[in-house]
This record gives C-alpha cells, structure tokens and sequence, in this order.
C-alpha cells in the first residue's frame, strides 16, 4: 500500500473513541457481525472494569494518512502469571483491514515489544481480555452469526495472524444443538431419558432446582464456587475475584432465565450446576451497541423472540462425579430449555483436548460440531 502507515497507542479519550468505533466500520455491510454494546467495551477500553485491579493494557492503533485500518490490545495479566507462574503476555480486540497484511504485522510487533519490556517471553491470544471473557480467534463456521460473548472474525483474519508468525497454541469447539433432534421417539431423547432413570434411581440423594433470583448474590457465589473448583486444573484457568464475580452477576443479571440455570444438590450441599443464557446477541444487533435513547426497546423487543441458548458449562464437584451429576445437569438443561421455548443451543466452548466433554456432548446430544475458535501464541522475540 502506497499510503504511509503508522503505529501509534490509543492512550487519551479521543484515540479511545477510534479505537472503539474501527469494528463498526469494518464490518458494516457483514451481516454476520454483532455490534457490541460501546458503553461497555469504553470501560474496558479505559481500564475501569473488575480485571484491570490485577492487570495492565495498551491499545495500539494502525493509521494510514490519518485512516484507522487497524488495532490491536496488548495485555499483561498479572493474575495469569502469579497462578500459573509464567511469563506469557496477551492481545486481544485485533482488527484490521484483511488487504492490509502490512499494517497487521507491525500492529503485533508494537504488542509485543509492550509485553517485553514488562519481561513477558511469549504473546498469545485473542482474549478480550482474558479467558475468562470472550476469547479465540474463528477459524471455521463464518456463515452464521456468534452466540453469547463468543467472538467473530472474518475468514481472512487466521491468514493474517500466520503471516505475523503465530501459530496454534488451543482449538476450542462450540457444538449446536437441535431440539427436533431430542424430541420424545427420537434416538437421542430415549438415550437421555433411559440415562435419566437409571442416574436417579442409582441416586436418590441428588436433587435439582433452578436458580432462586431471590438470593440472587448468594446463588450466583454459590455457582461459580461449583465452577471455580471444577476446573481448577483446566488449561488456561486462572481464578476469578470477588469483584469479577460481582460484575458478572451484574451483567447477567438483566438477560437471565432463571429456568435454565440449574443447581445439583447433595443434602442441601451444592454437588454441581449448569449456567446457560439465552442468546443476547440477538438483542445486540437490534441494539446496534447502543442502549440510549430506543437501544432498551429494541433490545428486549429481540430477546423476546429469541429461541436460542448458550449453555456455558456445566461442572460436578469431583466428589460426587461418580454419582452421575453432569449428565443428570445436561439432561435436565436441554428438557429445561425445549419446555421454554428455546429450539436450539449452543455447548462452546469446550477445548479440543477435553476428551471426556467432548464425548459425553456428542454422545448424549447429537449435536453439530459447526464453528471451531483457536487460540494463537510465539514466542517474544
């Protein structure tokens, strides 16, 4: 490109605002894209969420003859390294236009020489902006459009993180389902009812209730303790603080279904659960990533006729895993869901080296195996 290009940190409000705004114009004639809600990524943007209280962030821009083509967020989770006791740094929120290869390579040599001089040895990502958030790069399954904070990316955007020298670090699968397929006569649905009986009847003590939105803070605690100890040992874990917990509970608070979020229980004593959310992108791109002045209304105008649910996890304590927790969880969110309404689900993500979720996911549901994200990493020159 003849144009002069330059990389330059986005550290003041105006900058900001570019950054903020480049998604909309690249993606605006792809109707696949989600606009997200740009009150809420500007906090992230100024560093004034819950993660920043263990964590740094630079944002870079790219910039041709004064044309913003490109961006890119370096991000050093202090958090990540304390628990993991490594040196690896992170980007996320990369853009950039697909013609401009030059642009996006000189976008990942300014994060990595940002994560350098804090002493960090390898870059890896996306993550916006951690693992904990919306992460992964989509590599298959760009003709529909993303669930529930999964994110989305052009075709073109994989050859462009090979060309700047990264290379796969993690796949992460998000399987849908269908509810037709799960309906009573089909295969599936009598492997899940006969799986059903014979857990309950093995196991009387286990009991299941949906979230009670009366003790919304202690339910919500009591929740992501289950999965804060479930995965304790998964890849890329890093523990979430009292304060992340409570901003997330605030976040979901406004688009939950209490029916489809759904607890096991030992003698009174959480066992395991099941979160899942309806899909608020459908809200979102109504929205068109803003709730003021009509956002609002279009907003739950869309959730309304939103038949879709993201089903993020579900996790069983590993003392009573023997008693069939997980399953008994799928079981009832999937029969849970299709009495609601929903007609079909996503189960993302779920890391391609999960061998036992992936299989109990393929075995019990049916399901398509329809959009693959990959995590990226190299080391820092």
């Amino acid at each position: 490109m003849s144009a002069e290009l330059t990389i330059r940190r986005a550290s003041d409000a105006r900058s900001r605002k570019k950054f903020l705004k480049l998604p909309f114009q690249l993606y605006r004639f792809d109707e696949n894209w989600v606009p997200p809600l740009m009150r809420a990524q500007a906090k992230i943007f100024a560093q004034k969420t819950a993660f920043f209280e263990n964590a740094d962030m630079c944002l870079f821009l790219a910039e041709r003859s004064g044309r913003c083509v490109g961006r890119i967020a370096a991000i050093h989770n202090k958090a990540h390294n304390a628990h993991c006791g490594d040196k690896t740094g992170f980007f996320g929120f990369f853009e950039c236009d697909v013609i401009d290869g030059e642009a996006a390579r000189l976008l990942f040599d300014a994060a990595q020489s940002w994560l350098a001089e804090r002493g960090l040895q390898t870059i890896r990502g996306p993550v916006n902006p951690s693992m904990n958030a919306e992460c992964g790069l989509l590599i298959d399954g760009f003709d529909s459009p993303p669930m529930a904070l999964m994110p989305y990316n052009p075709p073109e955007y994989p050859g462009l993180f090979e060309s700047a020298g990264l290379g796969k670090c993690k796949d992460l699968y998000a399987y849908l389902i269908e509810a037709h397929k799960l309906l009573p006569g089909t295969d599936a649905y009598e492997r899940l009812e006969r799986l059903g009986r014979v857990l309950r009847r093995r196991h009387p003590e286990v009991s299941l209730r949906p979230l009670d939105v009366r003790r919304w803070k202690d339910e919500i605690r009591r929740i992501m303790g289950i999965f804060e100890e479930a995965r304790r040992d998964n890849w890329g874990y890093v523990p979430i603080t009292e304060n992340e917990l409570l901003e997330t509970a605030s976040e979901l608070k406004m688009v939950l279904d209490p029916e489809i979020v759904i607890l096991a229980e030992v003698d009174g004593q959480g066992a395991g659960a099941s979160l899942a959310i309806p899909n608020v992108n459908r809200g979102l791109s109504a929205a068109k990533g803003k709730l003021l002045p009509l956002g609002f209304l279009r907003f739950f105008r869309a959730m309304k006729k939103t038949r879709e649910i993201r089903i993020f996890g579900i996790a069983a304590l590993s003392r009573f895993r023997h008693q069939g927790i997980a399953a008994l969880l799928l079981l009832e969110t999937i029969l849970r869901g299709m009495a609601r309404g929903y007609v079909t689900g996503e189960a993302s993500w779920v890391l391609e080296d999960n061998y036992m979720s992936n299989r109990t996911i393929r075995n019990a549901l049916n399901p398509i195996h329809y959009k693959t994200y990959r995590i990226y990493e190299k080391p820092i020159d």
